[in-house]
């Protein structure tokens, strides 16, 4: 389980972080976020713990919409490109 926290003394500064934080983290399709859960502070302040997992990555289909070539331009495979060039020419 993975947890962020927010914790601060100042507890009008940790509202206004959670109003900016938890939106951005449920609009996120990559994770999911569970509900806030506000831990004690004996001293004021606040404490907010709040679990992130990965959601399942989106299935994803994508199609050609041009046609794959039969045979390259240059004439032959490039293994057989690679073997003819493969020898430097001998030194002058």
């Amino acid at each position: 389980m993975v947890q962020i926290r927010v914790m601060t003394d100042d507890a009008e500064l940790g509202e206004d972080v959670l109003a900016v934080l938890l939106p951005l983290l449920r609009s996120c399709t990559a994770l999911r976020t569970g509900e806030p859960t506000r831990l004690s502070h004996r001293g004021g302040g606040l404490r907010v713990a709040l679990d992130v997992q990965l959601a399942d990555p989106p299935a994803v289909r994508v199609e050609r919409a041009d046609a794959p070539r039969t045979q390259s331009r240059s004439g032959g495979s490039p293994a057989r490109r690679l073997r003819a060039q493969r020898g430097l020419p001998p030194a002058g």
